[in-house]
């Protein structure tokens, strides 16, 4: 799996509209870019529904950051030449089997956030990982059934489970630190809840 390296941010704040990650021209392996700090793309998929809740999704002890953590719906790296959208619609298929149309992914799209986190596992050792996050938001229909996701949780699946928890809670457990949740920035947090105000603002 190689991912496109991209250009460093000026800042860490959300790019403006329109603005565009700048890239490098080149493909480097995943294990290399986590291992080196390369800047490359993933996508952020939340799903919500009307009470309020995000679901969450339980990385698989495999993973080779932060697993067995609570993060968000759907994440996946924007691999080679792949686009933002067709990845977000692939990442949520394949890891909780939820088919939605690129035009509802279109809709969804918050904004572009580069990130930068570090840590290390037992199993694949210390890594650097700095994105470009692609974040969208996306209201569950009311007939949406958690219970029911086909998860990829087969061999060394992506996804061990996933819960509901309330965006209130799970904002509350990224400004506290909580071991439990993968880390995100009071720039993540903030950008999720003013779109998820903008989602009750619109109903």
């Amino acid at each position: 799996e190689e991912f496109a390296l991209y250009a460093p941010p000026a800042s860490l704040a959300p790019l403006q509209r329109g603005k565009e990650p700048i890239p490098l021209g080149v493909l480097k392996a995943r294990g290399e870019v986590h291992r080196d700090g390369d800047w490359h793309r993933s996508v952020h998929v939340w799903l919500i529904d009307a009470a309020g809740r995000l679901l969450l999704q339980r990385r698989s002890v495999f993973k080779d950051t932060h697993p067995n953590l609570l993060d968000v719906s759907c994440a996946g790296h924007i691999t080679g030449a792949d686009g933002v959208v067709d990845t977000a619609v692939r990442e949520l298929q394949e890891e909780i089997g939820v088919s939605l149309p690129e035009a509802d992914l279109e809709a969804a799209w918050v904004c572009t956030l580069p990130a930068s986190a570090e840590g290390a596992t037992a199993q694949h050792g210390r890594f650097l990982c700095r994105e470009y996050q692609e974040i969208f938001l996306v209201r569950c229909s009311a007939g949406f059934d958690a219970a029911a996701l086909a998860l990829d949780q087969g061999g060394q699946g992506e996804v061990a489970g996933v819960e509901w928890r309330d965006a209130s809670e799970v904002a509350a457990a990224w400004a506290s630190g909580d071991a439990g949740f993968v880390p995100r920035t009071a720039v993540y947090g903030a950008v999720l809840s003013e779109a998820i105000a903008g989602l009750d603002g619109s109903d």
